[in-house]
């Protein structure tokens, strides 16, 4: 917990980000409260902090993330710094940039981009869009082809959450990045009442890029890469 209130200018906004009191979020940390009794995180209450921050059920459960948490240096030659949000008092999260190139098309394997490496984003990005503050299931990756037309142009680059990848929860007219056949590619994913999902191109020509449709039996063969949720276009 205390990896996450560092990335809070005090803890009293750490505690009004998770609707915790402020009292109770220091006894934790002293672990007693104040008539003497020991006081712990439980399980609830951490279920609590993940679910307001955003981050993956069993976060706080892991020990893992603490050595994950802080960015790689300055100087490490795979990082490169980007200016994301506005100018950050916390550390800065490191996003994988991705050997490949998500297709909004008919699919695309990569073999023009296969050089990986780390971008850094500010917290205040990421919480301003509703991502997870740590950055875990977070990728950076580009579109390749015409199918999302102006929406998502050729080679645009494209912030995707893997962690919004399951059937059921499915969030409609959104933009999603699908695997079928080792090739990715993005579509626009439309819900209908009889539980189906119309897959779909923003680009008109249908010919080329026709809608598809799929059902939960289905869904296991396109393999839901994650929901691109930022795009970076240049104008």
């Amino acid at each position: 917990m205390l990896s996450l209130i560092a990335n809070f200018r005090t803890q009293s906004d750490f505690a009004e980000a998770v609707d915790k009191p402020a009292s109770y979020i220091s006894q934790i940390k002293k672990g007693v409260k104040k008539n003497g009794e020991s006081v712990s995180m439980g399980s609830e209450f951490a279920r609590d902090v993940e679910k307001a921050l955003g981050l993956q059920r069993g976060w706080m459960d892991s020990l893992d993330h603490k050595s994950s948490d802080a960015p790689a240096a300055a100087s490490d030659p795979i990082v490169d710094h980007i200016a994301v949000g506005v100018k950050s008092a916390y550390p800065l999260v490191p996003i994988k940039y991705l050997d490949i190139k998500a297709s909004c098309g008919n699919g695309y394997v990569n073999e023009d981009y296969p050089a990986v490496h780390t971008q850094l984003f500010t917290v205040e990005f990421l919480r301003d869009n509703n991502l997870p503050i740590d950055g875990v299931g977070l990728l950076l990756m580009h579109a390749c082809s015409h199918s999302m037309g102006y929406t998502i142009p050729h080679g645009t680059l494209m912030l995707v959450n893997t962690n919004e990848r399951e059937f059921d929860n499915f969030t409609n007219d959104k933009i999603y990045v699908f695997n079928a056949d080792g090739e990715m590619m993005c579509k626009r994913a439309i819900k209908n009442l009889n539980g189906t999902v119309i897959l779909k191109s923003d680009n008109m020509d249908k010919e080329t890029y026709p809608d598809q449709v799929i059902t939960r039996d289905t869904f296991g063969q396109f393999n839901l890469f994650g929901r691109v949720r930022y795009t970076f276009i240049k104008l």
